[in-house]
């Protein structure tokens, strides 16, 4: 009898400590991680599309965008600074909710340094949510080889890491930790505002490449053998961003190995024109059109995989009536090289630099070298949606009812935190560039202090027939901001950068810009700007 007492009453000690664990981590954790991923896991059906890779990927494409144009669903599992080793055991913990049709990976950064090199603190925000089992021991030790005990254990108990911040612990917090309700509404990404324009940068030819690492072949190889085992079809795709030359040739390098994997590859970071030169010695376009943009190494090796249809029918389609007046519109399709103005901004292969057929360098990045802006992943993401749909032959479920959670977490829960995020903007060109997208229509008064430069004139162009410039009418006693008003500072940077004087000290208004949600009207955000 006493014997079982006192197994009782370890097995007690042992459920006390670790509900005491439990509690203490969820308490005291950065709610993030958890928060991407709650509609992840709450998902009753199987996605269409699964995406991974690093930042690149997490702020560069919208999954919410793809489903309201093309009734494709998706989710965005990419993380911050994700190495590849990171993406591997995220597609194995992420397979094991949901088998989706198709994975997508990220080749940015395959080849940067040696795999799985990636910073810790980092992890927390891909790896938290997945709850404590062999699984995640095992991946936690394949990333934290050779690094410190307290390393892996922060990982397998962040409660070791975060038992630090009670005196942060709030009532907003504790909700946080235990609500489903708080959660990612734009199904995993996010979203980045600014507007940067970067230094041009040569193109790379493509058999140009770093050497191989095993770390690196390994990983890539076994996020294919993974998604065939699964039953999942697999591609990997390279998101538009400045890329450095050293970085060109990495990417290289994971082309080539694509092609020996007989894995397709959607290149966005070739213009039509870059294509077409490079189509005879260029293995990176073997099997298909010049004008076509995807890589189909599929069909070399007997895949199943449809042919892409050209670009040209592609970005037409992208843009055309069948995705309705929502859809942006991107210029230049008619002469297939959609990122360049007759002057020549948007630099193409004939003069050497990298470009994009997809996104605009001068209006779809957030900074210099790395990232797209908002507006370049709305881009970004229409064009996937119209390759997923003929690539892969996924359906349009929108007017499907099992399917009517995902109508209305776009009408309820992606559109209002739009707006959120567009109230909150006070950079000129940031609030030009969100506001081009096609849920909104656009006002925007001008005094003769008003001196837009090429790239304002670019942003103003992406809003089509969706924009009215008019002339600001200034009350007769001077500027009055009127309620509801937002005061902003004029400038010509496209960042706010936390070092612009006080709008509310400013007296001289340059501009006012109106932005309203189309079909209602309703005013999301009115602001004046101000020197």
């Amino acid at each position: 009898m006493k014997l079982l007492k006192r197994i009782f009453s370890v097995i007690l000690i042992l459920c006390f400590v670790s509900g005491g664990i439990y509690l203490g981590n969820r308490v005291t954790e950065r709610t993030v991680s958890r928060q991407k991923y709650i509609k992840f896991f709450s998902e009753q059906k199987e996605y269409d599309v699964l995406f991974y890779g690093s930042s690149h990927v997490l702020s560069g494409l919208q999954p919410m965008e793809i489903w309201d144009k093309y009734g494709i669903t998706s989710y965005n599992l990419a993380g911050h600074a994700a190495s590849l080793g990171m993406s591997y055991w995220v597609l194995r913990e992420s397979l094991r909710y949901h088998k989706p049709k198709l994975a997508v990976l990220d080749i940015y950064d395959m080849y940067a340094f040696d795999q799985p090199f990636m910073d810790v603190s980092f992890m927390h925000y891909s790896l938290d949510a997945y709850p404590l089992d062999r699984l995640k021991v095992e991946a936690v030790r394949d990333l934290l080889r050779g690094r410190s005990t307290g390393e892996k254990t922060e990982l397998l108990f962040p409660f070791s890491v975060y038992h630090s911040r009670w005196n942060e612990v709030t009532e907003q917090s504790l909700k946080e930790s235990f609500s489903d309700d708080y959660f990612n509404p734009y199904y995993g990404s996010e979203a980045r505002y600014g507007v940067a324009v970067p230094m041009d940068i040569d193109r790379v030819p493509s058999d140009d490449m770093v050497e191989g690492s095993e770390g690196a072949d390994n990983y890539i190889r076994g996020f294919v053998k993974i998604c065939e085992d699964a039953g999942v079809q697999v591609c990997f795709m390279r998101v538009p961003y400045p890329a450095s030359v050293e970085n060109q040739r990495a990417e290289n390098r994971a082309m080539k190995l694509a092609e020996e994997l007989g894995i397709e590859v959607i290149d966005m970071m070739y213009d039509v024109e870059g294509a077409s030169e490079l189509a005879d010695d260029n293995d990176v376009i073997s099997g298909v059109d010049e004008d076509q943009m995807i890589t189909d190494n599929s069909s070399e090796t007997g895949g199943d995989s449809a042919q892409a249809a050209g670009t040209n029918e592609m970005q037409q389609n992208a843009n055309s009536s069948e995705t309705g007046e929502d859809t942006a519109q991107v210029a230049g399709t008619d002469e297939m090289q959609l990122n360049a103005d007759s002057d020549g901004t948007g630099a193409t292969a004939n003069n050497g630099k990298l470009s994009s057929t997809v996104v605009d360098w001068d209006t779809d990045l957030v900074d210099p070298n790395a990232h797209l802006n908002a507006y370049g992943a709305y881009k970004v993401s229409l064009f996937l949606g119209e390759w997923l749909k003929r690539v892969y032959g996924f359906t349009d479920k929108r007017e499907d009812p099992d399917y009517a959670n995902w109508n209305e977490d776009f009408e309820k829960v992606y559109i209002p935190a739009l707006n959120i995020d567009m109230k909150l903007q006070s950079d000129f060109k940031t609030c030009l560039m969100l506001s081009a997208y096609p849920e909104y229509e656009t006002e925007l008064q001008v005094t003769e202090h008003y001196q837009p430069d090429e790239v304002c004139g670019k942003l103003i162009k992406e809003h089509g027939d969706r924009i009215i410039i008019g002339k600001y009418r200034e009350a007769s006693e001077g500027f009055i901001l009127e309620p509801g008003q937002m005061a902003c500072y004029y400038d010509m940077d496209g960042q706010t950068l936390g070092t612009e004087p006080d709008a509310s000290t400013l007296t001289t208004p340059v501009a006012r810009m109106i932005v309203r949600l189309r079909g209602t009207g309703e005013v999301v955000a009115d602001k004046v700007f101000l020197q």
